[in-house]
């Protein structure tokens, strides 16, 4: 009986099988050249430390302006505190003059003391007139003044209340004279009026007046968003009409077109 001989054909296919599952497995296993080109690069310590520098020198820059708007801050508050005391010194200087004319108020006349008083309170009217129905801070100054005076005449004190009516007197005087150049501006700006009325939108919270000037009454409060039609323009004011029928004057730079 004759030996059989193995066969090679399994060992040739173990072989062949090998020979292809090794390139695969390689392919597998070899790091992959698009994942390495999707990593981040890395940061240089140069750059790292640049960008700190930079960071630093903004913080270092806003801390500056917070210091100069502190500082601008306290100047504004040591001005105000200045202010006031200059006018309680000014109040307290005028109340030591009528203190100082009270000593010697048997050297006045109560006559002179009633006539200046009456030809303060003529003047007074008389800028009133002028003025029409405007509140002028003269006026007001004024009226306070010679209502402190018939006080201190009241008290026999006729040379303070003589020291008061001339306070009042050079208030009017002011009055008069800042009325004047009011009415010679009013005659250089005339009033033009629009070929077309303008429709126009109030831009921001502002008063509506009876005439072109702060000094006129206030006819209303218009809120942003209110629509006007603007008729005539008179140097920095206009003339519009409200929807509601209700007409008056405006500053220009408070209405923007629609």
């Amino acid at each position: 009986m004759c030996d059989t001989l193995p066969d090679p054909r399994p060992r040739f296919r173990r072989a062949h099988t090998l020979s292809v599952l090794l390139p695969v497995i390689a392919a597998l296993t070899a790091p992959s050249c698009r994942t390495m080109s999707h990593q981040k690069p890395s940061v240089e310590p140069e750059q790292l430390a640049q960008r700190d520098a930079t960071i630093h020198q903004l913080k270092e820059d806003v801390g500056q302006k917070d210091s100069r708007l502190a500082e601008k801050d306290a100047l504004i508050k040591q001005l105000e505190q200045a202010l006031l005391s200059q006018q309680q010194m000014l109040d307290d200087a005028m109340q030591e003059v009528v203190r100082v004319q009270a000593k010697q108020r048997s050297l006045e006349s109560r006559a002179e003391a009633a006539s200046e008083m009456a030809e303060a309170e003529i003047a007074l009217q008389a800028l009133r007139d002028k003025a029409a129905e405007t509140n002028r801070p003269e006026m007001a100054n004024a009226e306070q003044l010679l209502t402190r005076a018939t006080g201190e005449f009241n008290k026999q004190n006729f040379g303070g209340a003589l020291y008061l009516v001339g306070q009042a007197k050079r208030q009017v005087k002011m009055g008069e004279m800042r009325l004047g150049e009011q009415h010679r501006v009013e005659e250089r700006e005339a009033e033009i009026p629009f070929v077309v009325p303008l429709s126009l939108t109030v831009s921001a919270k502002g008063n509506l007046r009876e005439g072109p000037g702060q000094e006129f009454k206030v006819l209303a409060t218009l809120e942003p968003g209110t629509r006007v039609t603007a008729h005539f323009t008179r140097g920095q004011w206009m003339r519009v009409e409200c929807d509601g029928g209700v007409g008056g004057w405006i500053r220009r730079a408070l209405v923007s077109p629609n």
